[in-house]
């Protein structure tokens, strides 16, 4: 009957955005009724080392907001070209057409909201795809209700939203939270972005939101001027429906600080509007030729990848813990546990597109064998890339592509850099004291020298039309001889000796490379 839009990211938009949030999806979810409604989150420039922000919060959706929740993912790289154009990392018009063209083509409505928002049907028991279902063809909005902060985060249950619908028609009368804010037509109500009720096949004709609203707000106002010309009136769902929204105004968001905030000319989009079509985009809003990430969180998830990767290239250990030191007569010693260092690895890589291509500069033939095990069990589809400077790495395995590394670096979406003894057999004692042979420190120098020309010329030797900067992951690099040379020239965060794994983007200015802390006397981070 009807597809909810969404759009977000994974950051801390606002005041206690997970909870907010979870309440939302939840309650809407709660009201469909029809084997065909579904929410449709965009999940908009999320970085791409972050999981979407309805996986990170997915513990605390019901299992009906999993199974009709569709998760569509725009990546930083996929906003690149739109950056300069504006100061918002989230697009609203982008966001919402995307999702629009994507939509279940059997639902005859498109519902506009926010994830903030509980939609409270008048009579008990009926559903909104009733309510929807049984209203004539037009365009509706209702007024927005704002639910005092207080009451949604201390007294609401995330994963309880039929007992949360219960007590916003306890509330609204108790508590005199039912005021409707007039607006100036065609914004029938105050807040008219929480709640537009528009048929699909309306906002098709009209070619969608304005995608050339890059600077924050007015873009619902924009849309209800355009559909009350198009449909000759606004109408009203407020005999039918009412709408709460979890105010959160104790901390100002990105596009909610006063004066600060930078707004779309009212005139140009609402005002002076004339037409309900957008010519200039009639071909291509909602980026019909882009392709889009879907994610379900009732199937297939991040945590079922990760694991079954991990299950893959290794067995289960055969001692409840294992033991390392941090002695300084051991910061040379570069021997590392492979089976406990690669889950860290894993754990750099699950949130990035499955076609990734990754290029693996290592030591360790066993590290390059099981890394492109669980590469494949994770279901990433892209190859990986071993420079044949590399020596004594294998070249027989799936979905491994070997050639010069000048070669292979305009292939490239992401580098792992090991630093490891190529001599260390899997059974040796790690930390003991061990020195680098020969065959070492030749292996490790062909690396040092690679690594150093990776993250120099990395804006230079991007693949062909990528704008953004590829992730540098470095394996054993933390507390040996490698920690100053991969921090000089990444800007990686601390981590702990025991992840062995250091990640992050090249230094963007030379001069800051070298610019490390020392630690008596060791260069550090």
């Amino acid at each position: 009957m009807f597809s909810v839009i969404l759009y977000g990211r994974n950051d801390t938009h606002g005041y206690n955005l997970h909870k907010r949030a979870a309440i939302s999806f939840n309650a809407i979810a709660e009201v469909m009724s029809d084997p065909d409604d579904e929410i449709l989150f965009v999940d908009y420039n999320t970085p791409d080392d972050h999981p979407t922000f309805p996986e990170a919060i997915h513990d605390t959706l019901t299992e009906k907001t999993k199974k009709v929740m569709r998760i569509l993912r725009i990546r930083p790289e996929q906003h690149a070209h739109l950056k300069s154009k504006t100061h918002l990392v989230a697009l609203e018009s982008q966001s919402r057409n995307v999702a629009l063209r994507r939509s279940n083509p059997r639902n005859r409505w498109i519902l506009y909201t926010n994830t903030d928002m509980l939609l409270v049907p008048r009579v008990e028991n009926e559903s909104l795809s009733d309510i929807l279902g049984g209203v004539p063809d037009g365009f509706y909005q209702i007024p927005r209700f704002e639910l005092p902060e207080m009451l949604w985060e201390a007294a609401f249950d995330r994963r309880d939203p039929a007992g949360n619908l219960a007590k916003l028609r306890d509330w609204s009368v108790r508590y005199h939270l039912n005021q409707v804010v007039h607006n100036f037509m065609p914004m029938k109500y105050d807040a008219l972005g929480d709640f537009q009720a528009a048929l699909r096949e309306d906002m098709f004709e009209i070619h969608g939101f304005d995608e050339s609203m890059l600077l924050g707000w007015h873009c619902d106002s924009n849309l209800a001027a355009r559909l009350a010309l198009y449909r000759g009136r606004v109408d009203t769902l407020i005999d039918k429906v009412f709408g709460y929204h979890c105010d959160h105004t104790r901390v100002a968001a990105a596009n909610n600080k006063g004066r600060q905030t930078r707004m779309n000319n009212q005139d140009q989009y609402i005002w002076d509007v004339a037409t309900p079509y957008i010519t200039a985009q009639a071909e291509n809003w909602g980026w019909p030729d882009v392709e889009i990430e879907e994610i379900r969180l009732d199937r297939d998830t991040s945590y079922q990848r990760f694991t079954a990767g991990l299950d893959a290239a290794m067995k289960p250990a055969e001692v409840s813990y294992s033991s390392t030191s941090l002695e300084w007569h051991l910061y040379d010693d570069l021997t590392y546990d492979i089976p406990h260092t690669l889950p860290f690895v894993c754990d750099q890589m699950l949130t990035f597109p499955r076609s990734t291509s990754v290029m693996m500069v290592a030591a360790r033939a066993e590290f390059v064998s099981r890394f492109a095990v669980a590469w494949k069990a994770m279901g990433f589809t892209g190859k990986i890339l071993v420079p044949t400077e590399c020596e004594g790495l294998p070249t027989d395995l799936e979905g491994v592509e070997r050639a010069s590394f000048e070669t292979l670096l305009p292939k490239t979406d992401m580098f792992i850099f090991e630093f490891g003894l190529a001599t260390q057999r899997a059974d040796e004692p790690v930390r003991a004291g061990r020195h680098a042979g020969p065959v070492d420190s030749k292996r490790l120098k062909v690396i040092s020298r690679l690594f150093r020309q990776a993250a120099a010329s990395e804006a230079e030797t991007r693949p062909p039309n990528r704008r953004t900067a590829r992730r540098f992951v470095g394996v054993n690099v933390i507390y040996n001889k490698f920690w100053p040379l991969f921090t000089d020239y990444v800007g990686a965060n601390i981590n702990p000796f025991c992840s062995q794994v250091l990640a992050g983007l090249p230094r963007i200015d030379p001069s800051l490379r070298g610019k490390v802390l020392r630690f008596r006397g060791r260069r550090a981070l």
